[in-house]
């Protein structure tokens, strides 16, 4: 698979799993569930493609944003629309980053034991 494919490959999922834990954030009555979500989402797109993890971890955050953006708002939410998907974005980066982290972490441990490729 050529590295562009990757890439458009990687983004759109990524994208499609930050609009899923975006609009569980929506429906969810605490945090903890969407954060662990995006944690476990980063880390399994970077496990299996560890050299674009950044991506995959932007992509989750534009999931984020556009789940909210394209919602209806919460009750009782005084923020406009972008401000408040903007925010979650935001939020939404720190445990994608820390799954992330710890996915390639795990790639490069695999691939020390014969495992698994990092290229």
């Amino acid at each position: 698979m050529s590295v562009t494919m990757k890439i458009l490959v990687l983004s759109s999922l990524a994208a499609l799993l930050g609009a899923v834990a975006g609009l569980w954030d929506l429906t969810a009555d605490t945090l903890a569930g969407t954060l662990a979500m995006l944690a476990a989402f980063a880390f399994l797109l970077a496990l299996f493609l560890p050299r674009l993890a950044a991506l995959g971890v932007l992509g989750l955050a534009v999931g984020v944003l556009l789940a909210h953006l394209m919602a209806y708002p919460p009750p009782g939410s005084s923020l406009p629309v972008l401000e408040r998907g903007l925010i979650a974005a935001a939020v939404a980066l720190l445990p994608a980053a820390a799954g992330a982290l710890a996915g390639i972490l795990a790639a490069r441990a695999a691939a020390g034991m014969g495992w698994h490729r990092t290229d």
